[in-house]
């Protein structure tokens, strides 16, 4: 049959030029005793990092205790985003949806959404940036560094995208108490930050119709605000200290 996959009705009607008589929901029926069920296919990946497991290790150490006069920050980019009516999941009344208009000129371009997470302090910074180059994300950096004194160390842990470790980003890290802590590769799942940018993809750019820029990056700003108040960082930490120890 010239199918990618099969549905009850389709496989009955194959089974029937085999002579076999059974009906789609007899076939659903057989299925289900079997332990089959009808599901969203998944992803699956492995790192081919030789050094996979040094790298976890040390990701995983900086994640289950914050180094004695120094700060862990994820950091990585989300994107990329447009201007454009982004369809999501809400409460309305039954068959009664709420409705997003439909376009498909976008002439507002794109942008990326860079962040950096503080682990331990469970404090999230972002900006929206027009390009992902290595001179953006110095200048992220170069902003981030600020907000602590010159003496505390950060442990920037990120990804191997190219544009992270430029040879500016090298020499401005070593000039400024900064050591960059590599992901494996292929390893994302390691980047504390990614569940973040999960977050604002559900309660800020879903069920939105931003017409400009200034309103996207505001709805972003007033998220991470709700998201930074003290008593909503206090219980996420809370809850972190009652989990299960990363292990590699």
């Amino acid at each position: 049959m010239p199918l990618s996959r099969w549905s009850l009705a389709k496989l009955a009607e194959y089974l029937r030029g085999q002579g076999i008589k059974v009906s789609p929901a007899h076939l659903g029926r057989i299925l289900s005793r079997a332990g089959l069920s009808f599901q969203r296919t998944r992803s699956w990946k492995a790192s081919p990092d030789p050094e996979y497991e040094a790298k976890a290790a040390r990701v995983l150490a900086l994640y289950r205790s914050q180094p004695p006069g120094g700060v862990v920050i994820s950091f990585d980019e989300m994107g990329p985003v447009s201007l454009c009516p982004h369809h999501g999941r809400g409460w309305a009344r039954r068959g009664r949806p709420e409705r997003h208009r439909a376009t498909y000129t976008r002439r507002s371009g794109v942008r990326y959404l860079v962040g950096a997470l503080d682990v331990h302090a469970s404090y999230l910074r972002a900006r929206l940036r027009p390009t992902r180059n290595g001179n953006s994300t110095l200048a992220f950096m170069r902003q981030v560094r600020l907000a602590y004194p010159a003496s505390t160390r950060l442990y920037w842990i990120q990804d191997n995208l190219s544009c992270h470790w430029t040879g500016a980003i090298r020499e401005w890290a070593e000039r400024n108490n900064v050591e960059l802590v590599p992901t494996p590769t292929y390893a994302s799942y390691l980047n504390r930050i990614e569940s973040h940018f999960g977050a604002i993809g559900e309660f800020v750019i879903k069920n939105a119709d931003h017409l400009d820029w200034d309103s996207f990056a505001l709805a972003i700003a007033n998220h991470i605000r709700y998201r930074n108040s003290p008593d909503r960082r206090r219980e996420r930490l809370a809850r972190t200290q009652t989990r299960p120890r990363l292990t590699a």
